[in-house]
């Protein structure tokens, strides 16, 4: 808790050099957002009641959610990113959840609403699989994955995007009385589409500046 408390204070000061033509790079912690309904990409130490029984993924629409920041980091088996390296397009990577140290998962279990494939938190410490990795897709004739631009994740494995549906979110009838995720969003991963609905862009984060040719960041060089 004492790390996440850290990073809740850096991004108090640091998120709005968020701006956007900057690449995402890797090492930064950032809120990924579900585009059409701008809900946080979150999770949460909570299990599935059913599928795989690991932690689940939702899409939770609170502004001050702390559940909701994610590390950008290399692929599994992937050469090391270092720190500051802007993710380019069609680059594999992983996102680890903050809080949880789980990493951004599918595979073929079903999702508890759509029984589409079920997307959760994986591994420990961040350490996980092949089944944690995920293509970036820009729009557009774009080199880098670009802050605040519409990207989609391709899971490597078995070739599906990340989705949510504000149409399909956990209630009563669903998830019972005492649900613990009431009124969040299933995530889950479903074949290639260009629906909106599976399209997504970063949000607030700590950002860490892009590495320059030289190896040094930018605010190195003023």
């Amino acid at each position: 808790m004492k790390n996440f408390g850290i990073v809740a204070v850096a991004l108090f000061f640091v998120q709005c050099l968020a701006d956007g033509n900057d690449p995402v790079t890797c090492g930064s912690s950032i809120k990924l957002l579900h585009d059409p309904s701008d809900h946080n990409l979150h999770s949460h130490a909570i299990a599935y009641g059913s599928g795989s029984g690991q932690h689940s993924v939702t899409a939770h629409g609170a502004k001050d959610d702390q559940q909701s920041l994610w590390i950008v980091k290399e692929g599994h088996g992937e050469d090391v990113c270092e720190v500051g390296t802007g993710v380019r397009c069609g680059d594999t990577i992983q996102l680890q959840h903050v809080a949880t140290a789980k990493n951004l998962h599918s595979h073929h279990f079903k999702s508890p609403i759509s029984n589409n494939q079920e997307v959760s938190g994986f591994g420990e410490d961040g350490r996980g699989d092949s089944g944690d990795n995920w293509e970036v897709l820009c729009s557009g004739k774009k080199n880098f994955w670009e802050r605040g631009a519409k990207i989609q994740l391709k899971h490597s494995a078995t070739g599906k995007f990340l989705h949510a549906n504000s149409k399909m979110k956990f209630d009563t009838r669903n998830c019972g009385q005492q649900c613990p995720i009431m009124d969040q969003l299933e995530v889950c991963a479903v074949s290639p589409t260009k629906s909106p609905n599976t399209y997504w862009r970063t949000g607030q984060g700590v950002y860490f500046p892009p590495l320059t040719t030289t190896g040094h960041s930018v605010d190195d060089e003023l």
